[in-house]
């Protein structure tokens, strides 16, 4: 009779165990979970936006450079072209020393799958009317592509992507949230000015 209740004692030990532990188990697979998905959407739109970027640094002042880079970005971003995740596209000039916007030289644009374009406004040259931004503080035109002797002159890049992570299961605080990737470049010269010192 002892051995049956010791027995039947160490059962219900290991039931009230399981009942302790198992929830602390749940919330830790989903932790995994939820933050492996979070890791590999940053890690995703991280790597299209410096796709994005290498892409404007080659298209200089041209016309097109906006839509170019945008298309580049959708490229990039495979699963994660969606309206619910990307939430706008900051084309701007960079400070060359702190990499932070220069005033209102930012060119500004919102995913939108149902416009021709994808973007809107849409900075399409093909497409009329276009319109680089909203407001269009940065035109391609206004962008500085002449290297000067002393090796500077050129424009830094910067695009900014804001986006929005969905929470798979809801149980985990602080992963649903918006979160922002941004990459700098320096554009690529397509003039190289020559300056020699004046002789009095």
């Amino acid at each position: 009779m002892m051995r049956w209740r010791r027995h039947d004692g160490e059962k219900g030990a290991a039931l009230v165990e399981m009942a302790i532990v198992l929830p602390l188990l749940i919330v830790l697979v989903f932790g995994i979970v939820e933050y492996g998905l979070l890791f590999k959407e940053k890690l995703t739109i991280a790597a299209a936006t410096s796709s994005a970027a290498r892409t404007g640094a080659t298209m200089g002042n041209r016309e097109a450079a906006d839509i170019r880079i945008l298309q580049a970005l959708e490229a990039g971003l495979f699963d994660q072209v969606d309206s619910k995740v990307l939430i706008s596209v900051d084309i701007f000039r960079a400070d060359p020393d702190t990499g932070a916007k220069i005033g209102t030289e930012v060119d500004s644009y919102e995913f939108n799958i149902e416009l021709a374009c994808h973007w809107d406004p849409c900075p399409d040259p093909a497409v009329d009317p276009h319109t680089f931004g909203d407001p269009s503080g940065w035109p391609p035109e206004d962008r500085t592509t002449t290297l000067n002797a002393a090796g500077g002159g050129l424009d830094l890049l910067g695009i900014e992507v804001s986006y929005h992570h969905t929470a798979v299961t809801g149980l985990i605080p602080g992963v649903d949230r918006d979160l922002v990737e941004r990459a700098l470049i320096r554009l690529e010269p397509d003039v190289f000015e020559i300056t020699t010192p004046s002789t009095p």
